[in-house]
């Protein structure tokens, strides 16, 4: 392998999705022996494992987050706001950083950081550029703006998409050149499988109260509005409305009070009068002990490219009711693996949700198939070989880093 660094590029370090997934490729790249080096524009969570793989870059330390729909609204980028916060002196600090650290090639993860690229990053704009898309159109229009994604897609030679939507997404609406997209996503199945060998599957009832004899339909994310925490609760009350006598609980991983999404989403439980039914989870490392309890996991997304999380949920052999037209997930459920319902119907929603509690050997035969499509659909060896593939295709025999002043 080239003695170059691959600079991996990321808006913060929280315990999310696209996060998660990238520590994941850190790591597992570093056992191949691939030299990389991490840019954050802001710490997090995952700060302190993100050190543990790779050596890290923080523009800023600490900060307040928001969501990320407030600062969609705004048409903010993360970096925008930390342009302003930021002195001269010290983008000058991480410029030196980077040519200490002789960079190759530079691997962007996620379209939020487009604008950063673009305008602060100039110095690397020679080298070459691989871009690892987690977003479709709504996120798109939220996290970055036309003509920094368009120049992050100009200088990108190779792009990696997590689903076929976002495939057709990037072709279709940017004019992306479909030979040069690979269409896979990363998930450590035996990570993930030894930490299902210690979770407490009595945590729910510890944590929450929730019986042992409970039905459980489960969600997880951030709380914001495109992940549909109100279409959840929405679905949820009708589930409730129609078999109040059904033992069942919803819970939502990922709504904390530091969200400000979630007020929104606990006003609307509480004039269903659901508080004891619809229970809250903040953002934990708990997640997998917390779906362990699931009997069925609902995606309640109005756009997710193919979240991490479903496929977490399917190695837990859980079926998953989903949107069509919402993503990528529809491509792994399809029918034999869950249930794949109408755009937003929350009718037909409850419905699948209530077929699938009621019918416990279907539920687990759903289940089971999740599981077998994941294994067979994502393998951990194969995802890694692939993005090595693309690194070697594309990292230079010989590449340097102009150290002319900005």
């Amino acid at each position: 392998m080239n003695s170059q660094k691959v600079l991996f590029i990321s808006h913060d370090a929280n315990r999310a999705g696209s996060q998660l997934l990238l520590l994941q490729l850190i790591s597992l790249l570093k056992q191949k022996g691939l030299s990389t080096h991490l840019l954050l524009g802001y710490g997090g969570d995952l700060e302190s494992e993100f050190r543990q793989v790779t050596d890290v870059t923080v523009l800023e330390k600490s900060y307040q987050p928001v969501s990320r729909f407030s600062r969609g609204l705004s048409r903010l980028s993360i970096f925008s706001r930390q342009t302003r916060k930021s002195t001269q002196k010290d983008y000058l600090q991480v410029k030196k950083e980077l040519i200490q650290a002789n960079i190759g090639l530079v691997f962007v993860n996620s379209v939020a950081n487009a604008e950063f690229y673009e305008k602060h990053l100039t110095y690397l704009h020679e080298l070459p550029v691989v871009l690892f898309a987690h977003e479709l159109e709504m996120s798109v229009g939220m996290y970055t703006n036309e003509i920094s994604l368009n120049f992050l897609l100009q200088k990108c030679c190779h792009l990696i998409t997590v689903s076929k939507a976002v495939s057709s997404y990037y072709i279709g609406k940017h004019n992306f050149p479909e030979q040069q997209i690979s269409t896979f996503t990363l998930i450590n199945t035996q990570e993930i499988s030894e930490k299902l060998a210690v979770v407490d599957p009595d945590y729910l009832k510890k944590e929450l109260g929730i019986p042992q004899h409970a039905l459980v339909v489960g969600g997880c994310g951030n709380a914001e509005w495109r992940k549909g925490n109100d279409i959840f609760n929405l679905v949820a009350h009708e589930v409730i409305f129609r078999k109040p006598e059904l033992p069942v609980y919803f819970v939502w991983i990922g709504a904390g009070p530091s969200q400000p999404f979630f007020e929104q989403i606990k006003f609307d439980i509480e004039r269903f009068e659901l508080q004891n039914r619809i229970l809250l989870i903040p953002p934990t490392p708990k997640a997998l002990d917390c779906m362990t309890r699931f009997d069925v996991f609902l995606l309640s997304s109005r756009e997710d490219p193919y979240p991490l999380v479903v496929l977490e949920a399917a190695l837990l052999q859980k079926p998953i009711v989903c949107f069509d037209k919402a993503g990528g997930a529809p491509e792994l459920v399809e029918q034999d693996a869950g249930m794949v319902v109408d755009y937003l119907d929350i009718q037909a929603t409850a419905d699948a949700v209530l077929s699938l509690l009621e019918q416990p050997e279907i539920r687990r035969s759903k289940g089971q198939r999740a599981y077998q499509k994941v294994l067979q659909r994502h393998n951990t060896e194969q995802s890694i070989q692939n993005v090595l593939n693309i690194i070697r295709a594309n990292l230079p025999q010989v590449a340097s880093i102009t150290t002319s002043t900005e």
